[in-house]
């Protein structure tokens, strides 16, 4: 019995923590465990069961990389609310629901997360009308300003009822971003007051404020101008075999002895390229130069056979591509006992497109966070040039290698 009482206990916990874990920390407001029908003191008994049972959360942005949120709108209606994704997400799309009254003020908003998340505020009812704004990896937001909207009322027609004043109401949205503009709201904007945003490095992570049958207030959450973005304990997703590598010829050349000893020197050189691109996974890019602290794959050469090894640790750009100079040389004595040769010059190129995984950490300030990041990794490296030479010997029937 008392067993039976455990796993069902293990089970309840499991299905409420899984919707919990499904939002942020910040989002477990009182409108949540209202929701939930859960108190502050059944919740840290959930949290601290999911803790036993070995269940955990996505790592959380750090405030301290947030730029001071600026707001529009009542600080009293409605319930507050905080759209945040985990570290390392950011707004891809922006979803704004207006009144189809005369005064098209914002009722709700939608924001999908560049993790595929989508959280919610406000009222988005079918019969509204909605405009979306789509976020790229690498399109940042230049500038952004709130508009205020504040119902008309009559002051003798409120005291004679004893009825309060109407409270503030977002009424519109517009953002620029390096690549376009885009607005959604009330449309004449004469009569309604504006707050132009600090939108700091330009990536929007989140939204706050205040909701109920309406946006009643709201402030967006941006990151703080990035100083760093670092990848580290870096694990490639290893090459199966010789995938990849490919024997390539550069130059091949013969010398016939003509009857005085002489030396014969075959030389060259080729120039080819080698590049290195990471991509990253779009919810983590942020439009920053990134680097990667990591030891790249390798050409191991074993002659007439390679496979693929690693270097050593080093900081690597995101993207980067140059032209790599290989050179051979090797002198032949020719003779009666050697009197023709033939030499080839090869190198192994390694061509290699593999998933890899890490840790990314980013910094603002004094202000850090670390949490997962994947990608892949397209490579094109070289090994060392090899030459093989083959000895001609006197036949009955001439030169034979």
């Amino acid at each position: 019995m008392h067993r039976c009482l455990c796993i069902a206990a293990f089970v309840a916990v499991t299905v409420a923590v899984n919707f919990l874990v499904d939002l942020p920390t910040a989002l477990i407001s009182c409108h949540s465990l209202r929701r939930l029908r859960l108190s502050p003191l059944s919740l840290g008994s959930l949290l601290l069961c999911a803790t036993h049972f070995g269940l955990s959360t996505a790592a959380s942005w750090n405030p301290d990389l947030f730029v001071k949120p600026t707001g529009v709108g009542s600080a009293v209606g409605g319930a507050p609310f905080t759209i945040l994704g985990p570290a390392g997400s950011s707004v891809r799309m922006l979803r704004l629901y207006r009144n189809n009254g005369n005064i098209g003020y914002l009722r709700g908003a939608v924001v999908v997360f560049s993790d595929g998340a989508e959280m919610r505020a406000g009222a988005h009812k079918d019969q509204f009308s909605f405009s979306e704004f789509a976020l790229s990896s690498n399109d940042l937001i230049t500038g952004m300003t709130l508009w205020a909207f504040l119902p008309s009322w009559s002051w003798s027609g409120f005291f004679s009822l004893g009825r309060k004043a109407p409270a503030a109401r977002v009424g519109r949205i517009d953002v620029t971003t390096s690549q376009r503009s885009w607005g959604f709201g009330i449309d004449n904007t004469a009569k309604l007051s504006s707050k132009a945003v600090d939108v700091g490095s330009g990536v929007l992570v989140g939204l706050q404020g205040r909701a109920g049958d309406g946006l009643d207030q709201i402030a967006p959450i941006f990151l703080k101008t990035l100083s760093s973005s670092v990848v580290d304990n870096v694990v490639f997703e290893t090459p199966a075999g010789t995938d990849g590598l490919h024997l390539v010829t550069l130059k091949e050349g013969s010398a016939v002895w003509n009857g005085t000893d002489y030396s014969w020197n075959f030389a060259g050189t080729d120039t080819r390229d080698v590049s290195t691109t990471f991509s990253i996974g779009s919810s983590t890019d942020f439009s920053l130069q990134t680097t990667f602290m990591t030891s790249l794959p390798s050409v191991l050469d074993l002659g007439f056979s390679a496979t693929w090894g690693y270097g050593t640790t080093e900081s690597h750009e995101k993207s980067f591509g140059r032209s790599t100079e290989l050179s051979w040389s090797t002198t032949i004595s020719l003779s009666a006992d050697i009197p023709a040769v033939y030499c080839v010059a090869m190198v192994w190129e390694g061509r290699v497109h593999v998933r890899w995984s890490g840790l990314q950490t980013v910094r603002a300030d004094s202000a850090a966070v670390s949490f997962p990041t994947s990608g892949f990794l397209t490579h094109v490296t070289h090994g060392k040039v090899e030459t093989l030479s083959s000895i001609g010997r006197k036949g009955v029937s001439g030169i034979a290698f």
